[in-house]
């Protein structure tokens, strides 16, 4: 019998109550599949919406204030900042660069993969937007406006990237506040 592998075999193995972290490969793999694809299917709706609705016209859908109603917007939520432009655009161009700086930290950190996959899913909301802003800019950089499509009578018109960002955000917060403080532990440390 070899003396190394006995040896190893007398050695316990530390006990996690926690699922296994996943390797810094196979995370940046799934944060990357789910940007893509959650990009793509923004910018596939999006040329929907240009193709199919008329602008202003309103396509009255199964909810009686839910309807599909295609709008141009220059500026972000509730075209707040409409007036600000490209400068407006600049920040926000800032602010995600940020992002998918944090989210490529918390890969390499080992973060938990579904933050990371949450994460990614708010940058690709982000992302999708900004594709608007800079591939329909006429007036020079970063004056394009975001095609939105989705209506809610009493609330707004927005798009899939709204919807992904929001969401993704808001769901990354509660798991982030339900998270147990032992995982929080292991993620951090382990």
């Amino acid at each position: 019998m070899n003396t190394q592998t006995s040896m190893q075999s007398s050695i316990p193995l530390p006990k996690h109550d926690s699922p296994p972290m996943t390797s810094r490969w196979r995370m940046a793999r799934w944060a990357m599949i789910v940007f893509i694809a959650a990009i793509s299917i923004d910018q596939a709706s999006k040329l929907w919406a240009l193709d199919t609705l008329a602008y202003g016209a309103t396509v009255p859908l199964f909810l009686p204030t839910l309807s599909l109603r295609l709008a141009l917007n220059p500026g972000v939520a509730f075209s707040l900042g409409a007036s600000s432009g490209p400068l407006l655009a600049a920040g926000i161009f800032v602010l995600l660069v940020a992002l998918t700086g944090w989210v490529t930290w918390k890969i390499r950190r080992h973060d938990r993969l579904l933050g990371v996959i949450l994460l990614s899913v708010v940058a690709a909301g982000g992302w999708g937007n900004m594709i608007d802003r800079i591939f329909r800019a006429q007036n020079g950089l970063l004056s394009g406006h975001v095609v939105d499509f989705i209506a809610v009578d009493w609330f707004a018109v927005f798009n899939l990237a709204d919807v992904l960002a929001v969401g993704g955000i808001g769901v990354w917060i509660l798991t982030t506040l339900l998270e147990r403080p032992a995982d929080r532990a292991i993620a951090t440390h382990g």
